[in-house]
C-alpha cells in the first residue's frame, strides 16, 4: 500500500498505522512515496518496508530555467549522489527497500538542460541513480519510468532496458501510465501503456493508475 508523503507529520502518521496493523495485514508492506524532500525520505527509511523518490525532484527544485555548463551539470549530479548515498545507508539499516521512480512530467532542470522533454532524458535521469545503488552495492530496488503519455513510456522504457543491459545493471522495472484516467479510457489506456512491454518480456510489477 503506497501512501503520499509530503513531510514528517505524514511519516509519523505511517507509522502509526503501522503499528496499529492486525496479525493478518502485517504481511502487506507500507510503502512511503516522497517528494521535494530528501531528509524526509531518510526519516520514512527508517519506518516503512519501501519508499519511492523521484530523481527529478529529490534535491533539486524545478524553477526558473537556465543553461547549465557540463560543470553545473556534474555539480547537480554530485549533489544527488551525496544524498542519494546518506538514503542508501539508512536504508541497508532497516532493511528498507527503494523504488527509484521518475515521472515524464516531473524531469529536473539540469536534465533538461541537456536532454530536453524526451525519453533520454527519463533514462539518465534513472540511470544516475542506478549506478549510485550498484556502486554501494544496494540491490533493494526496482525502477520505473511512468509518463501519461504512452507512447513516451513505452518508448523509455524499452531505453531504460538497453542501457541496463549496456551497464551490466539489472534491477526489475515496475510498469505503469501516470494519470491513466477513469473507467474504461483508464483501462484501455492502461493496456496500450504496458501491454506491448509485457509481450516483450519486460516488466516485472505492475501499477494499474
Amino acid at each position: 500500500i503506497r501512501l503520499t508523503t509530503q513531510g514528517k507529520k505524514e511519516v509519523q502518521s505511517i507509522e502509526e498505522i503501522i503499528t496499529e496493523l492486525d496479525p493478518l495485514t502485517k504481511c502487506v508492506p507500507i510503502i512511503a512515496d516522497v517528494h521535494f524532500s530528501a531528509a524526509v525520505a531518510e526519516y520514512a527509511a527508517e519506518v516503512c518496508h519501501k519508499i519511492r523518490i523521484n530523481p527529478g525532484n529529490y534535491t533539486e527544485k524545478r524553477g526558473d530555467e537556465k543553461d547549465y555548463s557540463e560543470g553545473d551539470f556534474q555539480a547537480g549530479d554530485q549533489l544527488n549522489q551525496k544524498a542519494l548515498r546518506s538514503l542508501l545507508t539508512i536504508c541497508k539499516n532497516h532493511s528498507t527497500a527503494l523504488r527509484i521512480g521518475v515521472n515524464h512530467g516531473s524531469l529536473s532542470n539540469r536534465i533538461m538542460s541537456k536532454y530536453g522533454d524526451t525519453p533520454e532524458g527519463m533514462v539518465e535521469s534513472a540511470m544516475e541513480f542506478m549506478r549510485v545503488c550498484s556502486e554501494e552495492d544496494y540491490h533493494n530496488v526496482v525502477v520505473s519510468l511512468k509518463s501519461s503519455n504512452t507512447r513516451v513510456m513505452v518508448q523509455s522504457v524499452r531505453l531504460l532496458t538497453r542501457e541496463m543491459i549496456k551497464e551490466d545493471l539489472y534491477y526489475p522495472i515496475h510498469l505503469g501510465v501516470t494519470e491513466a484516467g477513469d473507467g474504461l479510457e483508464g483501462r484501455v489506456k492502461s493496456v496500450v501503456g504496458m501491454a506491448p512491454l509485457l509481450l516483450e518480456g519486460i516488466g516485472n510489477t505492475i501499477r494499474v493508475s
